[in-house]
């Protein structure tokens, strides 16, 4: 996406209608479905034309339909593109000049917008980067997008959540194919199926019933003969077959004044003949595209195995067939059967929403960054750090004095103190970090109850316990052999060591109360008599307390530490940015 962009544009290109809505990535205004200003036309018929004249104007939609003197009438032109071709696809040119005319009427929205535009999503993979390749011609950044996700997306817009949203099925009849798209825990996959089966077929099989029933009809034949003319037959039939499962007729009776002249015996023959023909029965019965589906419905179940669906999304032209939703609980009898509201406009507002989508990943994941990066964080970082550090040291003295029992005891005793250093630092930093994330999360969408940081750190005092422990395991050698021997394991050459245990004597002093100190001098002096084991043991612990209280952080060691925490706080916030984008193709 670009910097510039403002505006995301879906392009429903379809065999039958197309349509193009539009809407501010930031979503301060709702989605709008553009309706052409001379025909008001928002189910665009998908047919173009070259007008008569001088100019060459190519027409669209009704227009391409109902102008005399036309040329070059083409309709039901959408098929997946020859990677190897250098020609430009029909449905190409057809967008290039819905978006032109969009243009002039919306010249900001072309000019800050991204196009995202749907296709089949049983097309192969090069036939989908043909299609890329042919659509740069639009002039704007362009992002393809299956059409059966597209429609998932409004699925869940319009539900406003995920609830329930776990195991789909969508099912987007169009005419050219079918598309399958199955939800899986909020994860979409496109499923390799459906790619033939479209109501084209429906539309293909009336045009040749017409052509058997009609051959006779001489002036027919001639309409069927002449340039469009197939083409306008199949439009026919589609008009007809809507007009019989919506029972709301198309306006192609007003034709017969207004189409060109050699398209009036189609309009006039084969339009009433369709009229009186039994559609719905004839898409119902054996062999025809009833069986078709109920076949690809099976392969879908066998590929799913025993992951039945929840909820069977219909949405398409071709879910308006009450015999899709019939077979659907027929294939799927466990599921619920849902029809989209408005499906002629459902892949379009889910191209304008994977857009915003996409703007709102981004987003989020700068504000992230920003949050991250933000010198504050840091020093909040570097702050707990060196607190939890100074803790850990109190804590393993206090441990290294207190524990009672072998030298492994005591090990334990130091990692747990460590542990608990360990543990404060992620509780600080997840308190501050975690209210701050919530806000960012609330402004994308992100469901709150996925808010909460669960800092799981590097283990950032690895190498600290590792001296420690190294210092307690030679304490049991220390309270065993009180010599010198014993001492140099310890680093402790005999001419420092008194030097060395008035040290530690003074750092102990600063912590601890005079009577402990008082006693461990006693131990000292016993130690440094030769005295017993377990004086000796004592002095021991003096000394390692000694090596903690001595040990200082440096600023680099604070640099790392608060690289390694930053990090992680990236790692989690990443996971919710993969949140917002499972549901982007």
């Amino acid at each position: 996406m670009t910097a510039e962009a403002r505006y995301a544009i879906g392009l429903d290109i379809g065999d039958g209608e197309s349509c193009l809505g539009w809407a501010p990535l930031d979503r301060s205004e709702p989605t709008r479905i553009y309706a052409r200003p001379r025909t008001g036309e928002r189910s665009i018929v998908t047919a173009w034309a070259e007008a008569s004249g001088p100019e060459r104007r190519r027409i669209i939609g009704d227009e391409a339909v109902t102008s005399r003197g036309a040329t070059h009438f083409s309709v039901t032109f959408k098929e997946a593109p020859d990677a190897l071709a250098a020609e430009t696809p029909p449905a190409v040119i057809f967008a290039q000049s819905l978006l032109a005319e969009f243009r002039q009427h919306h010249p900001e929205v072309v000019r800050d917008g991204t196009a995202y535009v749907g296709h089949p999503a049983g097309w192969p993979p090069e036939a989908v980067a043909a299609y890329a390749r042919h659509l740069s011609v639009l002039g704007l950044p362009v992002r393809l997008m299956p059409e059966s996700q597209s429609a998932l997306l409004q699925v869940r817009d319009r539900r406003r959540d995920d609830r329930h949203l776990e195991q789909v099925l969508v099912v987007d009849i169009g005419s050219s194919t079918t598309d399958f798209t199955i939800v899986e825990d909020l994860a979409p996959r496109n499923l390799p199926v459906g790619a033939m089966l479209g109501c084209r077929r429906i539309d293909e099989q009336l045009a040749g019933l017409v052509r058997a029933a009609l051959g006779h009809d001489a002036a027919l034949t001639r309409a069927l003969a002449t340039d469009g003319g197939p083409d306008f037959l199949l439009l026919a039939c589609r008009w007809a077959k809507e007009a019989q499962f919506s029972g709301v007729s198309r306006r192609i009776m007003d034709l017969r004044e207004s189409c060109d002249e050699r398209f009036r015996p189609i309009v006039a023959t084969a339009w009433t003949w369709l009229l009186d023909l039994e559609i719905p029965q004839l898409v119902a019965a054996p062999g025809g595209w009833g069986d078709d589906f109920r076949s690809v419905l099976t392969e879908v179940a066998g590929l799913l195995g025993d992951r039945c669906p929840q909820l069977v999304v219909l949405t398409g032209g071709g879910s308006r067939m009450p015999l899709a939703g019939r077979l659907c609980r027929e294939v799927f009898p466990a599921s619920t059967v849902e029809h989209d509201e408005d499906p002629a406009f459902a892949v379009a507002r889910g191209l304008v929403s994977n857009g915003q989508r996409r703007a709102d990943v981004d987003h989020f994941r700068r504000d992230m960054t920003d949050l991250v990066r933000a010198p504050q964080t840091e020093e909040k970082v570097r702050t707990e750090a060196a607190a939890a550090l100074d803790s850990m040291k109190d804590k393993v003295a206090a441990q290294v004095m207190e524990a009672r029992g072998s030298a492994a005891d005591l090990t334990n005793h130091i990692k747990f103190g460590m542990f608990e250093a360990k543990r404060a630092l992620e509780d600080a930093l997840v308190y501050y970090l975690s209210m701050r994330v919530e806000r960012i999360c609330r402004r994308y969408g992100v469901p709150t109850d996925r808010v909460r940081l669960e800092l799981t750190l590097p283990n950032l005092f690895a190498d600290q316990l590792d001296r420690i422990v190294e210092r307690v395991g030679r304490t049991g050698q220390l309270a065993e052999h009180t010599s010198p021997a014993a001492l140099g394991q310890l680093g402790l050459p005999g001419n420092v060591a008194g030097h060395l245990f008035s040290s530690a004597l003074d750092r102990v002093r600063q912590r601890f109360a005079p009577a402990v100190t008082s006693e461990i001098a006693t131990f000292a002096m016993s130690f440094a008599a030769g005295g017993s084991g377990w004086a000796t043991d004592r002095v021991a612990r003096a000394w390692i307390q000694h090596l903690l209280g001595l040990f200082e952080y440096s600023p680099e060691y604070l640099d790392r530490i608060t690289a390694e925490v930053l990090a992680a706080v990236t790692e989690q916030t990443g996971d919710r940015a993969r949140h917002l984008e499972r549901w982007l193709a």
